[in-house]
Parts: C-alpha cells; sequence; structure tokens
C-alpha cells in the first residue's frame, strides 16, 4: 500500500505483528481511517483447504446481526407469481430473456436471484456472471422459490460468500461508521459461523488466520 508521510505517521504505532481482539482491531481501523467515504469493514479468513479438492470448498450465505448498511440493488430471473412477488418486494429488475439482453449491457445489480425453473435462461450469461461472482446457487440461497423472503434477506444484509483459489473467504460485513460493538458483534458471528462449516475432507486445520481490514486501508490480524 503506498502511503503519504502523513498517512504512515498516522499508523507508526501500530504493531502489525501484533495480534488484536477483535474490538480492538476495530476501535483502531475506525481511528485510523484514510479516507473521506464511508469504507466497508472486510474480514479476510485464512483456511487450510485445497480448493483444488471439491470435497474441502466451502459455500454458503449469513445475515450480520446488524446488517450491512448499504441499499442493495437485485434482479430477479422469474416469471409469473414469482416475478410479481419480486417487484412488490422492490427487486430492481425482473424478467427472462429480456433480463439477459439487458444485463449484458450493463450490470447494475449487487446481486442475482433466480427461481429454479430460470435457470436454463440465466446459464446463457453464466461466463458473464461467475468471474463477478453473481451467479445464482442454491447454497448462497439465490436460487429459491421464496422469492419474498429472499429478497427481504438480502436487504438485512445477507452476505453470500466462498473461498478462493488460495482457499481465503472474503466477506464486507458492515460500514466503519458502524459502532463498534456493531462491527465487532458482526465478524465474531461471522467467524463462529464459518467455523462451524468445516469440510469432512479436511483433516488439518480449518480456520488459520483472520485478518480485519477497511476497504482502503490495512489489515490487522485478530484472535480467531
Amino acid at each position: 500500500m503506498n502511503l503519504t508521510k502523513n498517512k504512515k505517521k498516522q499508523i507508526e504505532d501500530i504493531d502489525f505483528k501484533k495480534l488484536y481482539k477483535i474490538s480492538d482491531a476495530v476501535k483502531i481501523i475506525k481511528e485510523k481511517k484514510f479516507v473521506k467515504f464511508d469504507e466497508s469493514l472486510e474480514v479476510s479468513i485464512n483456511t487450510g483447504i485445497d480448493s483444488k479438492q471439491s470435497d474441502q470448498n466451502v459455500r454458503g450465505s449469513f445475515i450480520p446481526p446488524h446488517g450491512l448498511g448499504k441499499k442493495v440493488q437485485i434482479a430477479v430471473f422469474a416469471q409469473g407469481k414469482a416475478a410479481e412477488e419480486a417487484k412488490a418486494a422492490g427487486a430492481k429488475h425482473v424478467g427472462g430473456d429480456d433480463l439477459i439482453t439487458s444485463l449484458e449491457k450493463k450490470i447494475d445489480v449487487d446481486v442475482i436471484v433466480a427461481t429454479p425453473d430460470m435457470m436454463s435462461v440465466v446459464s446463457k450469461i453464466a461466463k458473464i456472471l461467475g468471474p463477478k461472482g453473481l451467479m445464482p446457487n442454491p447454497k448462497t440461497g439465490t436460487v429459491t422459490n421464496d422469492i419474498k423472503s429472499t429478497i427481504e434477506n438480502i436487504n438485512k444484509g445477507l452476505v453470500a460468500y466462498k473461498n478462493d483459489k488460495a482457499g481465503t473467504i472474503h466477506a464486507a460485513l458492515g460500514k466503519v461508521s458502524f459502532d463498534e460493538s456493531k462491527l465487532t458483534e458482526n465478524v465474531t458471528s461471522f467467524i463462529d459461523e464459518i467455523k462451524k462449516i468445516k469440510p469432512s475432507g479436511l483433516k488439518g486445520n480449518f480456520v488459520n488466520s483472520v485478518y480485519l481490514s477497511s476497504s482502503m486501508g490495512f489489515g490487522l490480524r485478530v484472535e480467531i
């Protein structure tokens, strides 16, 4: 990270080799923020999984106790009654093949949801949605017949997560402007959630280390 002299001075008293309590790390990140906009608090969980082994990969969804503090834009692939429910629940875009055309031109949503019967339609742009992490998936709750509840959960702050090739799980868990106690609880709850889903095929340690950071800031290692 390239830092100005003032920013270097601002963080010179931070011990980056120390293992912090989650609450202490949150406090430091809030106090030492560099930018003017309201960043997200991000967590990176380094695991011991081998992402090349299909039975060791993890994927799921989580609703933080205190939400994410942001407006989420949702697109829904649905028809009939499900489409009507999606519109009533506040989805930004609802449709089928017409929605494919729209998303091919511009992706202006944060989450994409689909009913099971529409996945054959969604698959037409899987190569576009997949790399962006937007492909609907039953494991993250975004392939469902319960459109109304799913949209409600997303608006509460549903976090869809999965490990990357290095076996690390990343997630944004609120805004830095949140109260320290709320951010601490969001992070603690997420870590506890991840601990519960250790793959059965993994013989060694699952969670090796956890780091907290702001979107544009430095990372601090925290106690697991």
